[in-house]
């Protein structure tokens, strides 16, 4: 090993002067560059072979200076890592580490311990090593990943890695150095179900992702779907009240398969959530209201607005669903009742629940008289059949079309008093109802056909006998009930009858 002195030497005389002045450079902490190389005789250079003759004129460093302090030198290796670079070593500046020198050659011969130089080529290999493996690592929580198994990866033919790894030692031994927890879980862990739930917990904390709007600055977890303008908490399971189950797209991204099993093993994902009280991951829109701090926020920004006053919602009301769908939330009515309902979230927010649909309809009558009254004005009828044109059948009202006309009070009503009820006391049909196969025998019987064919039925229903609420297809729609008998039982006579 030797190492060059940045000062050349003049005269021969000088040679003793020359080396006492580059120990005292070392002293100020000069740095000092030296080029390792085995020494084998077999693979040395003509230059080296010259090099090394002169080591019979060298002299002895505890010659050269008599001094008991050390110093460091900075000591290049040889051997160049993957990326080209050289690992640089730092080695105390001894007489058993530097046994001799050559002063006019400005050279310097290291001796150094076995696997001294090899120190910081490791750490060189172990970083490189960790970025190598980081895409095939286990997600186990916030910035801490689980070191892939051997097996899976040669099955993912990553065998150059492998080599890596037990090049460096045991493989546990290796995962500690490169800050990767090792699969060290035994066989019956995940019998216990505490330990899937702290692991499901650390798993769902390992998908918040710091997002950036303009200056704002906010999170968001993959999993939950929750927001957050606070940095999140170990352990909330996703910012929600209730912590959200992760689906099995979200283990195997996080390359979780043990996990994976220990789900199966309790009984699937829904029995998992069930069993640990959690909430189904869903996919539906402004999943952060899952939260009620998230609701709460919403619902107290959207009563100071002052349109709702025109609705009928005055100061310290919740608004009713129909007034919010009315200004296009939705949303809000949705998470509501997932939240216990208006009544439950009116007391949790101390707000007062709005009663303006109540009572504008306080009785079905009046509910069935403003919806018969409505269907009238808006032609939402039809004829008892092509021919009786002057029977006019008034229908109930749908959801769409009282929403189209902003009538979201009689929305309200109908969903406070069922359709078949409003029908039932305003005397309106709903689309949907049919004859039965018995109240449609006796309206063709009153024809008194001489035959029973559908071939008869066809040519009657042609000439617009039909009534709106006969099966255009009887022998179909009552086959599906079971009453169907036959053409001649449904048009003629029966056969009791004869």
């Amino acid at each position: 090993m030797s190492a060059a002195d940045e000062d050349e030497d003049e005269d021969d005389g000088g040679r003793e002067d020359e080396g006492e002045e580059a120990i005292a450079g070392g002293r100020d902490a000069k740095t000092m560059t030296t080029m390792t190389k085995t020494i084998d005789g077999d693979d040395l250079s003509e230059d080296e072979r010259v090099f090394l003759s002169r080591l019979n004129v060298s002299l002895s460093i505890e010659e050269a200076f008599d001094s008991d302090d050390a110093f460091l030198l900075l000591v290049e290796g040889l051997h160049a890592t993957s990326l080209g670079e050289r690992p640089l070593h730092y080695v105390p500046f001894v007489p058993t580490m530097f046994p001799r020198w050559i002063p006019n050659a400005q050279a310097l011969f290291l001796d150094p311990p076995a696997g001294l130089l090899d120190l910081a080529l490791r750490e060189v290999q172990l970083n490189e090593l960790r970025n190598d493996l980081l895409p095939f690592c286990r997600t186990l929580g916030a910035d801490v990943y689980g070191m892939p198994q051997r097996l899976s990866l040669i099955k993912q033919d990553q065998r150059q890695l492998v080599k890596r790894v037990e090049a460096l030692g045991d493989w546990r031994e290796v995962a500690l150095e490169l800050d990767l927890k090792p699969d060290a879980a035994p066989w019956y862990y995940w019998d216990n179900i505490d330990n899937l739930e702290d692991a499901l917990l650390k798993l769902v904390d390992a998908f918040w992702f710091e997002e950036t709007d303009g200056d704002d600055v906010f999170w968001y977890n993959d999993i939950s779907g929750a927001l957050r303008v606070t940095p999140p908490t170990d352990g909330d399971g996703g910012g929600l009240d209730v912590p959200v189950m992760p689906t099995m797209g979200n283990l195997m991204e996080a390359r979780r398969w043990d996990l994976h099993h220990a789900v199966v093993l309790h009984g699937g994902y829904r029995a998992v959530a069930k069993e640990l009280g959690w909430t189904h991951a869903r996919r539906i829109e402004n999943r952060h209201l899952l939260s009620f701090d998230a609701l709460r926020e919403e619902i107290l920004e959207l009563v100071e607005d002052e349109s709702l006053v025109e609705l009928g919602v005055r100061p310290g009301q919740l608004p009713c669903a129909s007034q919010l769908e009315e200004v296009d939330r939705e949303d809000l009515v949705k998470f509501i009742k997932i939240h216990g309902g208006f009544s439950a979230v009116a007391r949790r927010l101390k707000l007062e629940p709005s009663k303006s649909a109540r009572v504008k309809y306080p009785t079905v009558t009046a509910a069935a008289k403003a919806l018969r009254a409505f269907a009238v004005e808006h032609d939402i009828t039809t004829t008892m059949s092509p021919r009786l044109t002057k029977r006019v059948v008034v229908f109930v009202p749908s959801d769409t079309e009282l929403r189209e006309h902003g009538r979201n009070d009689l929305r309200y009503a109908l969903r406070q008093y069922s359709p078949h009820v409003i029908a039932d006391v305003g005397k309106m049909s709903l689309r949907q109802s049919r004859m039965s196969y018995v109240e449609a025998r006796a309206e063709l019987r009153k024809w008194k056909f001489e035959v029973g064919k559908r071939s008869v039925f066809l040519n009657w229903c042609k000439a617009g006998n039909k009534p709106w609420n006969m099966p255009a297809v009887p022998q179909t729609y009552y086959a599906k009930s079971g009453d169907w008998v036959s053409w001649e039982d449904f048009m003629g006579r029966g056969e009791s009858e004869r």
